[in-house]
């Protein structure tokens, strides 16, 4: 039998070594290892064991053979990769910078087994609707063309643009059901962990023991067993948030993104994937076909299905028995000039008192959490920060200050800390302010809260969402995580209490991320029989976003949001490009930052292609220093892709020349969902 060579990615993630090691594979080993193994190496001077990944096999050698080292041996335990997430992983790396290591690290997230075996995974007791056996003709015409187009081998991107509660989650059953018929299996993406157990418990009722589920709030153990369901072929359907996505399925068929604009689709560690354009690269892989679904596209999928890259699907009427819901704008200038200083407008608390004399619930929802939003001096000014991050500190109901981003506790000081002013407070609207309001106006009602602060135990999503199913509370009070896909058929009044506060954040996407989740909490009331009503809240409501988002109406939004896209030269008109530089030395970070700049000038002017994008910055971030580290950013707009790619390799080629042995680093994120 003839000598065989290995190549081995090793376990280590830094750039020096971000290439590929050749050993000699053992006779003994011959029969075990292939593509997608992994593997112990002996690894440096001291040839200590490392694990690594083989990505290659071969029988030419290219050293020396008395320079070359053997496999030690297999690693016990390890899910191996196949073929196709090597390919993955390597246009992970190449789309989004980052190292091989780490791209392979991304699709392969469950990677070791444990010794105690797991339960298996039960959903929650809630609300689910019931099973549907006779589409709407609208449902039924959508169903018919993915068949039609799978038996003939037609593999496409759809994008399903249907309003709240035009029954996606039917049309995504029947496509799995197709899929499934032919000896395929399917992936269901959804962007957070609460919108798993309705979910999960939908699709049992079809797929029955076939359907698995994967999420971060499950053990090692029960992540590793959902997987190793997957790779030996006893589950068809993988549901969970992003990570979900690498499911080693070896007969994948189709892959669908519930809620595809959402924010929790982008990682925010390195590699800065887009589960979206992952999984479309995947199914490409694959041979499948791949379904974007939501109410609320991206800008960036709905463009892309106005110029037929995806095939666009739409679902304009309500299924079953509900109706959409009522929608009014409240101005609260005119309520602080009526006198009324709640956080309630008078309409919503008319409304929500109403619903409860008639034993209806209320969903509130808030875009922030904690009792208070930060805490400041009304003398001076002065905001109570974080000592190590430069973001304000939240106030919490124990009176205590956390920073979110580092963990940082401090207690809520007496007097300032810069003027010794005692006129010192919080400011800003959280759910826990909320809930007290609320048991202020109607003591006898019931209250759940949902936040992060709640859902921090294992089980609390699923926990909180089915007594609330089980109508054990009047009012579910949150923030987005309560409005995203959840169907509760007794909510008849929706209350957003302050429209605005996602709509003035630095972030190009702002007015995009305030239409999504107004849509998206409007439509939480009236999905059952009963008749829905929703509050908008806002101080500013001749907004657009706002405006459109009140009248359910997505065109016009889209069209509106995208003149202003165009006029400032973002995407999805021009591709965008965010490098951000890190380094624990200022100065560092500043010169890295700015011969990143200098290079990518230098690669778009080799390009000839000065005239269609434009350079911003360095700068400091958005927050300019985290845990100690600097932060400093370099923006690039352009309308080809492929010029940002260049520039992106050239800044690379110089970072590794330069700066390869100091503590300065590099990421960079093409089309950012914000501003870093």
């Amino acid at each position: 039998m003839s000598q065989k060579y290995a190549d081995i990615i090793i376990d280590i993630s830094h750039e020096a070594i971000d290439r590929t090691f050749q050993y000699i594979i053992p006779e003994t080993l011959l029969d075990e290892i292939f593509i997608g193994s992994v593997v112990n190496v002996p690894f440096g001077r001291g040839n200590r064991l490392r694990q690594g990944y083989v990505i290659g096999i071969s029988e030419t050698p290219n050293w020396e053979l008395d320079k070359m080292k053997e496999i030690a041996g297999i690693t016990k335990g390890a899910l191996p990769i196949y073929t196709q997430m090597i390919q993955l992983a390597e246009w992970i790396r190449d789309t989004y910078g980052s190292t091989m290591i780490q791209a392979l690290k991304t699709v392969m997230p469950v990677k070791e087994t444990v010794g105690k075996r797991e339960p298996k995974i039960q959903a929650p007791q809630c609300e689910i609707p019931p099973v549907v056996e006779k589409l709407n003709p609208e449902q039924e015409r959508l169903v018919r063309e993915f068949q039609a187009d799978y038996m003939q081998g037609i593999r496409r991107t759809y994008l399903l643009h249907g309003i709240t509660g035009s029954g996606k989650t039917e049309v995504y059953i029947q496509a799995v059901r197709a899929v499934v018929k032919e000896g395929k299996a399917a992936i269901l993406l959804i962007p957070e962990i609460a919108l798993t157990y309705q979910t999960v418990a939908r699709f049992q009722s079809y797929f029955g023991e076939r359907v698995s589920v994967i999420h971060s709030k499950l053990s090692k153990g029960e992540k590793y067993r959902e997987f190793m369901r997957a790779q030996n072929g006893e589950t068809d359907v993988m549901i969970g948030p992003r990570s979900a996505l690498f499911a080693p399925f070896s007969n994948l068929g189709l892959i669908i993104l519930d809620e595809e604009h959402d924010n929790a689709y982008k990682s925010e560690t390195n590699p800065k994937y887009h589960a979206r354009e992952t999984a479309i690269y995947r199914a490409k892989l694959a041979n499948a076909s791949c379904i974007l679904g939501s109410a609320t596209p991206s800008m960036e999928s709905y463009a892309k299905a106005m110029d037929g890259t995806y095939r666009l699907w739409e679902l304009t009427e309500r299924a079953g028995e509900g109706n959409t819901a009522k929608v009014s704008i409240v101005d609260l200038r005119e309520e602080l000039r009526q006198g009324n200083r709640s956080i309630l407008s008078n309409e919503l608390y008319q409304k929500m008192q109403a619903a409860f004399e008639r034993n209806e619930q209320v969903m509130l929802f808030i875009n922030k959490r904690g009792y208070n939003s930060f805490v400041s001096c009304r003398k001076c000014g002065e905001a109570m920060k974080c000592p190590r991050c430069e973001v304000s500190l939240s106030l919490h109901g124990n009176g205590y200050l956390m920073c979110h981003y580092c963990g940082h506790i401090e207690r809520k000081p007496t007097a300032c800390p810069k003027c010794g002013s005692k006129l010192i407070g919080g400011y800003g609207t959280g759910t826990e302010k909320v809930e007290a309001e609320v048991k202020r106006c109607f003591p006898e009602i019931r209250t759940l809260r949902m936040d992060r602060d709640t859902t921090l135990r294992k089980g609390a999503h699923g926990d909180i969402l089915s007594a609330f199913s089980r109508r054990e509370a009047d009012c579910l009070i949150g923030t987005q995580m309560i409005v995203k896909g959840h169907d509760f058929s007794n909510v008849t009044v929706v209350g957003i209490i302050l429209a605005d506060l996602t709509l003035f954040d630095s972030d190009f996407k702002a007015s995009e991320r305030t239409f999504d989740l107004l849509t998206q909490a409007a439509g939480r009331a009236g999905r059952g029989e009963k008749k829905g009503c929703v509050v908008i809240q806002t101080y500013k409501p001749e907004h657009y976003a706002i405006a459109t988002a009140a009248e359910q109406d997505y065109k016009k939004f889209f069209e509106l949001e995208l003149a202003y896209r165009r006029i400032l030269k973002y995407p999805p008109i021009y591709h965008m490009l965010a490098v951000l530089v890190m380094s624990k030395e200022p100065e560092l970070a500043d010169e890295i930052a700015a011969c990143v700049c200098q290079a990518i000038k230098e690669s778009i002017r080799e390009a000839d292609a000065e005239r269609d994008g434009a350079v911003i910055g360095p700068g400091e971030a958005y927050i300019s220093k985290i845990n100690d580290v600097y932060r400093r950013v370099v923006y690039v707009k352009h309308l080809q892709y492929n010029v940002l790619q260049r520039a992106k390799e050239k800044s690379e080629q110089m970072f590794a020349e330069k700066y390869q042995d100091t503590d300065g680093s590099v990421q960079y994120d093409f089309n950012p969902m914000s501003m870093i």
